[in-house]
C-alpha cells in the first residue's frame, strides 16, 4: 500500500513556552500551568486593577479513522494551540491585542485575562491553527497565513466570564486536527535539552513543522522536501497515522540536522514491497514513528482503511529484506517496544539519530548502533528481531 510521496525527489512535560507576543513597554509575563497565559498590563493602571478573564474550552470534531471506515465524529480537546485575548478598554476605537496564550493540555482550557480598572468593551479570543512558533497549519504555499476564528464578541465586561467548550468551526476542523495531533509527536520527541524538535536548536530559534491544508485540496499526502512543508489534501487529516507519517519525514530530517538520506527508487512504494534501502529506511522510519506515537503496528489511510506493519518471514505477499519499509519499519518498533532490546522506548535510536547520519537502515544498525553511548545491541535479542523480518546482516 502506498503511503506517501517525496516531493521530486511535550517530553514529559506537557507545556511550551510562551508564543511570541506583541510586547509593550512595561509589560509583564503571567505563567499559568494549565492555559499559558500572557497579560500585558496597561500603561499607567492602576494598583487597584482586577484581572477580567474569558474562560472557556477549545475543541473540534474529527472523522476519525482509526475506528474504521465509518469513521465515527468525535469531539475532542484542542490542545497547545495559540490565543489571542482582543478588546478594548475605551467606548470607541478598534479591539486591540491584549494577552496571548495556549490551550490546556488536559481539555483545550483557555484563561485569557487582562488587568484593567474599567470593563472591556468588545472583547473576544481568537484562536490559531498553530502551536507557539514549534508547529503550525497554513492555507497554502503561497498564503502563509494560519486559519483563525473568533468567539462571540462580548460587550462591557466588568467581570470574568465562562465561555464554555468554544467548537472550532467545521470548514476548518482538521487544521486543528492536525494542531492536536501534533502534541503527540512533540511530547515523544525525546529532546530533554530543549523546547525545539531536537538538540541542534534552542528556544528562540526553532524550525517549524509547518503543514499546508485546505477543505478544498486535491493533492496531497506527502512531505515536500523543497520547502521542506507537509502537503495534505482535504480529508488526510482525517488519519493520525497519515499525519505522524508525514510529521516523521520532517522529523527525521530535523535529527540529522536538516540533511536528509539522498532517497531513490521511491515512486511508487508500498509498505510490503520492494524499493531500495535509501526509500525503506525513510518510509520505514516515517511508518514506526506513526505507530509509536500512536501505539500500534499499522498504517491507517484517511478512508479508515489500514494495513498491518507486522510481519514475519511467512507473511503472505511480502517482499523480503531491507528493501522493504514494513520490513524496517516493524524492526523499528520492535526494538522499541517494551520488552525489546532497547529499554522499552525509542529515547536512545532518537538520541542516536540526533549524532550519527545514518544513509539506510544497514548504516543505522550495523555502524551507528554500536557507536550509541551506551552502545545499542546488534547481536542477541537485536538481530533475532531483524532477522525475524527477513533481514540479515
Amino acid at each position: 500500500m502506498t503511503t506517501c510521496q517525496f516531493s521530486r525527489f511535550l517530553n514529559d512535560s506537557n507545556t511550551l513556552p510562551a508564543p511570541r507576543v506583541r510586547w509593550r513597554a512595561a509589560a509583564v509575563a503571567t505563567l499559568i500551568s494549565v492555559g499559558l497565559v500572557i497579560a500585558i498590563p496597561a500603561i499607567g493602571q492602576a494598583a487597584t486593577a482586577t484581572s477580567i478573564c474569558l474562560t472557556g474550552k477549545l475543541n473540534y470534531d474529527h472523522n476519525n479513522a482509526e475506528a474504521g471506515t465509518s469513521k465515527p465524529l468525535v469531539t475532542l480537546p484542542a490542545r497547545n494551540a495559540n490565543w489571542e485575548l482582543w478588546g478594548r478598554t475605551e467606548s470607541t476605537g478598534s479591539p486591540q491585542w491584549l494577552a496571548s496564550g495556549i490551550t490546556g493540555v488536559s481539555g483545550g482550557e483557555f484563561n485569557a485575562c487582562f488587568d484593567t480598572t474599567t470593563p472591556l468593551q468588545d472583547t473576544f479570543v481568537r484562536f490559531y491553527s498553530a502551536s507557539t512558533s514549534v508547529w503550525r497549519v497554513i492555507k497554502s504555499t503561497t498564503d502563509q497565513t494560519q486559519y483563525t476564528f473568533d468567539t462571540a464578541h462580548q460587550a462591557s465586561v466588568s467581570a470574568s466570564k465562562d465561555l464554555g467548550t468554544v467548537k472550532v468551526p467545521a470548514s476548518m476542523q482538521r487544521a486543528w486536527n492536525i494542531v492536536d495531533t501534533l502534541n503527540l509527536l512533540y511530547w515523544n520527541r525525546a529532546n530533554p535539552s530543549t523546547p525545539c524538535w531536537t538538540r541542534h536548536q534552542v528556544w528562540g530559534s526553532c524550525d517549524t513543522l509547518t503543514f499546508v491544508w485546505s477543505q478544498d485540496a486535491t493533492t496531497g499526502g506527502y512531505w515536500d522536501f523543497g520547502t521542506k512543508y507537509v502537503i495534505m489534501n482535504a480529508n488526510q487529516p482525517d488519519s493520525q497515522h497519515f499525519i505522524l507519517h508525514e510529521a516523521g519525514h520532517w522529523f527525521q530530517w530535523r535529527l540529522y540536522n536538516r540533511t536528509f538520506p539522498v532517497v531513490t527508487g521511491c515512486n511508487p512504494h508500498y509498505i510490503e514491497k520492494s524499493s531500495s534501502t535509501s526509500c525503506a529506511w525513510t518510509e520505514g522510519f516515517a511508518d514506526a514513528v506513526a505507530a509509536y506515537v500512536l501505539g500500534d503496528y499499522r498504517f491507517v489511510f484517511d478512508n479508515g482503511t489500514s494495513f498491518s506493519i507486522a510481519n514475519d518471514p511467512n507473511s503472505p505477499g511480502w517482499d523480503p529484506g531491507d528493501t522493504v519499509q514494513g520490513r524496517v519499519g516493524a524492526s523499528l518498533l520492535d526494538f522499541w517496544a517494551a520488552g525489546g532490546p532497547d529499554g522499552g522506548n525509542w529515547d536512545r535510536t532518537i538520541d542516536l539519530m540526533s549524532r550519527e547520519f545514518s544513509q539506510d537502515f544497514k548504516e543505522y544498525f550495523v555502524i551507528d548502533r554500536p557507536i550509541a553511548v551506551p552502545p545499542l545491541s546488534t547481536t542477541g535479542a537485536a538481530k533475532t528481531i531483524i532477522q525475524n523480518h527477513t533481514i540479515f546482516y
